[in-house]
């Protein structure tokens, strides 16, 4: 009820590898320099709008706790089911479908290519609506091409039954134009 949490992003084109070592009390995940500039263990901007605004809520500024330490980190991680028209190249076809894995789709931040810049969640969720709405109703025929064949956009699925009524405000929709 009494904490105000800041998100800082930076604008660079880098990145963060994540990995497992062993420790002391068994596997941690650790992070290291990925591509591109290096990754700031803090950003000046931050912490002085982080200081203006304790100030003015009697508060006390804070950082993570891997800042003394100067070792970056993300709230988000991004990438690695590289979306590409190919297992060679990729993990995921068009439709967000993993090669070599029939029925397995991933809908969460690893199909997303690139940090946004902004909370990636509404960039996640539109990228998961837009695969689920070419998925088959049950029963019926899969209109998306095979697994593994050439890429091309078909016409969404209309649900036998939506969960959202006719009429609704928020019922689906599918006279988009797609060219």
């Amino acid at each position: 009820e009494r904490t105000l949490i800041l998100l800082v992003m930076q604008a660079r084109d880098n990145s963060l590898v994540t990995f497992a070592k062993n420790s002391l009390f068994g596997k941690k995940i650790s992070s290291k320099q990925g591509h591109g500039e290096e990754n700031p263990a803090w950003v000046p901007e931050g912490h002085d709008l982080a200081r203006v605004l304790a100030k003015q809520f009697d508060g006390t500024p804070g950082a993570v706790v891997t800042e003394p330490f100067g070792i970056p980190m993300t709230a988000h991680f991004l990438g690695g089911a590289v979306i590409a028209p190919n297992s060679d190249e990729g993990v995921l076809d068009g439709y967000l479908r993993a090669y070599g894995q029939a029925g397995l789709h991933i809908f969460d931040g690893a199909a997303l290519s690139a940090n946004p810049g902004v909370n990636p969640s509404l960039s996640i969720a539109a990228q998961a609506e837009w695969a689920c709405a070419h998925w088959p109703n049950k029963g019926e025929q899969d209109s998306r091409p095979e697994l593994g064949t050439d890429f091309k956009i078909v016409a969404p699925v209309k649900p036998l039954r939506p969960v959202v009524p006719k009429g609704a405000f928020g019922e689906l929709r599918l006279d988009v134009i797609i060219k």
